[in-house]
């Protein structure tokens, strides 16, 4: 059975050797004892890493990581911290719970009430978080882990830790040492995705049903942001930030993808053309159609005046008179679609007023008598009452003396 090197760093025991961990905290994974230290599992130093990143998780040769560090003095005067959530969104997961699940080495830090408080002083954490649970990793774990997927403008097997297992992964995937990395995609979806192009479920090219395209509401272009979902702005297609994971799932509700986003772009501006036609044929409308369709009728008016051109003068104002006086004895306004009217054409007052029931017994039609089911019928009549003119008091004086002041003197 081998010695424990010095600090156990970079020690990985094999689980025939026994749980040997030095006096120190362990776990077994998929088989081996990693020996917990400083914050994280002691995994396996790369000379080449470590000219990237020191032991305080400090990037080397102006790299820089997507997601915000920090120091905890309480925990290590200089060591880097970081959200587990910005490390998980910045290595391609939707959420800490998928990277912790599918990075074991990944060692869960929940952070204390003092650290969260601490965070919030220092503006690393939002207010709202000071009651809820929070989980942190160390920053060279992460980096270990994914590597130039969490950098910015990060380069496969430049920027990773491990250089030769990168370089194998890439290879595979048909890219090159040097590549810029660009957007990631959820790992956790990938397989998802495949099955459903391999089934046939997308449709030809994978674009999809009529229902997986055009989800409801989804907005092509946003204000303050890049005006492509999967061209070339400079942002992925799924983000509107290196942070910020709620555009794609947004995205991915709504069945978007990268074979049918041109497709769904046409679609909507195919729609919104539509929409907007529709509403300048409804604006050319008399009144906005209250008055029904009088396009056969003003196409009809057209033709008698055409024909009454060779009329006598007289015949055609009258045909003319009376094709005015059925339109509406009002002011049409264009620009809001509305008819005005005088405004002593216009009722003044309104009343509602019951009757008593004349006592006859009333056929009921349908429902209950009572309970929820029941249901009544209101009879409701409208009376127009035409204002009477106000007699005049001095009307029936001046017919008394009329007489006088007409008889001659």
């Amino acid at each position: 059975m081998p010695d424990l090197p010095e600090g156990a760093e970079g020690y990985i025991q094999d689980e025939n050797e026994g749980p040997m961990g030095g006096g120190k905290p362990f776990k077994r994974i998929q088989g081996k004892i990693y020996i917990m230290d400083g914050d994280e599992y002691v995994t396996e130093d790369d000379p080449k890493g470590d000219t990237k990143i020191d032991k305080n998780g400090n990037l080397l040769g102006g790299r820089r990581f997507k997601a915000q560090t920090f120091v905890l003095p309480n925990r290590h005067p200089e060591r880097k911290y970081m959200l587990a959530i910005d490390a998980a969104r910045t290595s391609g997961f939707r959420d800490s719970l998928y990277y912790f699940r599918r990075n074991p080495l990944a060692l869960k830090l929940n952070a204390t009430q003092w650290e969260k408080e601490h965070l919030i002083e220092q503006g690393k954490l939002g207010s709202h978080l000071k009651t809820r649970s929070v989980t942190l990793v160390t920053a060279r774990s992460a980096f270990k882990l994914h590597g130039a997927k969490m950098l910015v403008d990060g380069r496969w097997v430049v920027d990773d830790y491990y250089e030769d297992k990168a370089l194998e992964e890439i290879t595979a995937k048909g890219l090159k040492p040097g590549d810029l990395v660009g957007e990631l995609q959820d790992p956790t979806n990938a397989a998802s995705e495949v099955a459903q192009l391999t089934a046939g479920t997308s449709g030809a090219g994978g674009q999809g049903g009529k229902s997986d395209r055009s989800g409801a509401g989804l907005g092509m272009y946003r204000a303050g942001g890049p005006t492509t979902i999967f061209g070339g702005s400079g942002w992925g297609p799924y983000s509107d930030g290196p942070l910020n994971a709620v555009r794609k799932s947004y995205l991915t509700r709504e069945g978007v993808n990268e074979e049918n986003w041109m497709y769904v772009a046409a679609e909507r501006t195919v729609e919104a053309t539509s929409d907007w036609a529709r509403l300048r044929r409804e604006n050319l409308r008399l009144a906005g159609g209250i008055y029904g369709d009088l396009e056969g009728e003003q196409e009809a008016a057209r033709a008698e005046k055409r024909g009454a051109s060779e009329a006598p003068h007289g015949e055609s104002s009258g045909k003319r008179r009376v094709q005015e006086s059925d339109l509406p004895l009002g002011v049409y306004e264009p620009q809001t679609g509305l008819v005005f009217y005088r405004s002593d054409t216009q009722p003044t007052r309104a009343r509602w007023e019951a009757l008593p029931d004349d006592g006859e017994k009333r056929r009921v039609l349908g429902g209950t008598k009572v309970g929820s089911g029941a249901w009544g019928l209101a009879w409701v009549d409208t009376v127009v009452e035409l204002p009477q003119e106000e007699e005049d008091p001095w009307a029936k004086a001046r017919a008394r003396y009329k007489d006088l002041l007409d008889a001659p003197s």
